[in-house]
């Protein structure tokens, strides 16, 4: 028995639709409309698609092979698959490590080493490039502070020199009532500021050169005496007599360092003191 019309019926009575409406739709009439759910006949193949159309369904719904149709499935999401790459890389060897911050050094060009020798044997010191520049500009901040520091002593104490020098002459000048003497009292201030001024910058040779020139006064030589009265008497007489030449040719050798050297620091202490202006780092000289 065929399925056809039975599966009409139920898809006009299921929209509430009448057997007339369905034939307009499909320009027949409505007599061929109820011959159809009768059974009577059949549909052209035409028309059932026209049915299948009406209804919204397949013409195997129209047919009565299904039911219904099937419900959509959902289209399958997509796979996403991570893939990783591995890459390798060949490991530099450590070459060395800074002794001051730790960190590996894989290049030679950044190994820098600084040897130190003692008394008791030498010893090499291991830094990087950055840890060497960084101590560099340290010590040179250092050094740059200090000629500053003694740039201000030497204004400060060549001023003060030259002042007590200054009161020592102007004292002399007034108590001799000896106007010959104030060429002196103009050069003589003048000298001790450059004086003391050039040895506390200490980017000269004034200071070392006055120090050397006092350091030569007369040294005790030995004696050899008898181990009685006259023998120790003469030793001590003797001794004394040394000693005090060894005192006086000591303030000697000290007045002529001191004397030479203030002669000289009048035309040195221009130079040290432009060189401590340009280069305040420079006074170990």
């Amino acid at each position: 028995m065929s399925m056809i019309g039975n599966q009409i019926k139920k898809l006009r009575t299921e929209q509430g639709m009448t057997q007339k409406q369905l034939a307009d739709r499909l320009f027949v009439s409505a007599q061929a409309v109820s011959r159809w759910e009768n059974n009577e006949v059949e549909p052209s193949v035409a028309t059932i698609t026209e049915i299948a159309k009406i209804f919204d369904v397949s013409t195997d719904v129209v047919l009565g092979v299904l039911e219904s149709d099937p419900e959509p499935q959902p289209a399958p999401e997509p796979k996403v698959i991570i893939e990783k790459e591995y890459v390798m890389k060949e490991a530099k060897p450590v070459l060395a490590v800074c002794e001051q911050c730790n960190r590996p050094i894989y290049n030679g060009a950044e190994i820098v080493r600084h040897n130190f020798h003692y008394r008791s044997g030498s010893t090499t010191q291991i830094l990087c490039r950055e840890c060497d520049n960084k101590n560099k500009k340290r010590a040179h901040d250092t050094a740059v502070s200090r000629g500053v520091s003694l740039r201000k002593h030497s204004f400060v104490w060549g001023i003060l020199g030259a002042l007590a020098v200054l009161g020592i002459m102007i004292g002399v000048i007034v108590s001799n009532q000896n106007s010959s003497l104030v060429p002196l009292a103009v050069i003589l201030p003048i000298a001790a500021f450059t004086m003391i001024s050039c040895c506390i910058l200490q980017n000269n040779f004034i200071g070392e050169m006055t120090v050397t020139i006092g350091s030569w006064g007369i040294h005790l030589p030995g004696l050899i005496f008898s181990l009685d009265l006259e023998g120790i008497i003469w030793f001590l007489t003797v001794k004394l007599a040394l000693f005090i030449l060894g005192i006086i040719g000591t303030i000697a050798m000290w007045t002529l360092g001191i004397a030479l050297g203030s002669a000289l620091s009048l035309f040195v202490y221009p130079f040290a003191i432009y060189k401590n202006v340009k280069h305040p780092e420079k006074n170990d000289d």
